[in-house]
């Protein structure tokens, strides 16, 4: 299968359909093979740590599947698709407006950089996503745990497989376990304290587990338990390096990913935005009601934009 790549920033996108990947992921988990991958949802705050951060970027190119996870991402895809279209127009001979070099370009660039930019920026805003056609959907941590406990629990083959949720703060993890459980019916908790750790089993076919990322020998912990999924709550790039350094260490884990706060949201301790605020407007529910995270709405909503646009105007 096309893995459908394209660069934002030179950073990979993976522009997938949700449904192809969690067929990907589905055949990961059936395989036989010892092949162990990291996905990243990788969203505008990514990229542009990315700028600065080598290893970062090179973790987020390196990695099995990186996905579109932020509506910014869709709308850059979009723009740069445009932009693309006019170059090969002025290679054909038509009048340079893009192509020409940063000292030469004068403000038809600029202006026309701004009118696509508006444009797209105006099809967020209308959610027009039938426009948005280059990346067709977002697909965050938070959509993907629920998704691939249901793999797990439902698919054949896989329902003996096991997931385990590392980091969080106080008893989130315990509570995303538990609803989780609650999803997927997938029987009693049993746990020891929420400092510790908290192991959902009952001989039912979803078995969870999770620990603090402080637990003192988490890696043993993991390969004691011998899951086949891992989700790491942490900030980037943390949770993805830390991934990248230790996934060899533990051989039973066939899918890593970095989750961010993706805790938060399924145990309810945090509201995720409804429906018709996600996407182009996200953004701003979370503003509201957490505005302590004004700096990365700040990344996501200007810098991430301006970096973009910056790019195209202002390359040779």
């Amino acid at each position: 299968m096309p893995d459908n790549i394209i660069k934002i920033l030179n950073v990979k996108i993976n522009a997938l359909a949700k449904a192809e990947i969690l067929e990907r992921i589905k055949n990961l988990l059936l395989s036989e093979s010892f092949e162990q991958c990291q996905l990243v949802t990788t969203n505008p705050e990514f990229i542009i740590s990315a700028q600065k951060d080598e290893e970062f970027k090179n973790i987020i190119n390196n990695s099995w599947l990186s996905v579109a996870d932020g509506y910014g991402i869709r709308l850059a895809a979009k723009y740069n698709s445009e932009i693309q279209k006019l170059r090969n127009l002025e290679i054909k001979g038509n009048n340079p407006i893009i192509m020409s070099s940063s000292r030469k370009r004068g403000s038809r660039g600029i202006l026309c950089g701004l009118f696509f930019g508006l444009k797209i920026a105006w099809w967020g805003i209308l959610k027009k996503d039938e426009k948005l056609d280059i990346i067709k959907e977002t697909i965050t941590g938070t959509d993907l745990i629920p998704e691939i406990a249901g793999i797990m629990n439902y698919e054949l083959g896989i329902m003996n497989k096991k997931v385990f949720l590392l980091g969080g703060y106080g008893d989130v993890p315990r509570l995303a376990a538990e609803k989780l459980q609650s999803i997927y019916s997938v029987g009693a908790i049993h746990g020891l304290s929420p400092q510790d750790r908290v192991y959902i089993s009952n001989n039912t076919p979803l078995q969870i587990k999770y620990a603090p990322f402080e637990v003192n020998n988490i890696i043993e912990k993991i390969n004691l338990f011998q899951p086949a999924v891992l989700f790491v709550a942490l900030n980037h790039p943390r949770a993805q390096k830390w991934i990248n350094e230790n996934l060899q260490k533990m051989p039973s884990v066939k899918l890593a990913i970095g989750v961010g706060g993706a805790f938060d949201y399924i145990s309810g301790k945090i509201k995720r935005a409804p429906k018709n605020w996600q996407g182009s407007f996200e953004w701003l529910y979370r503003l509201f009601y957490q505005p302590k995270r004004w700096k990365r709405i700040w990344q996501a909503s200007i810098v991430f934009p301006w970096g973009v646009f910056r790019r195209v105007i202002y390359k040779n």
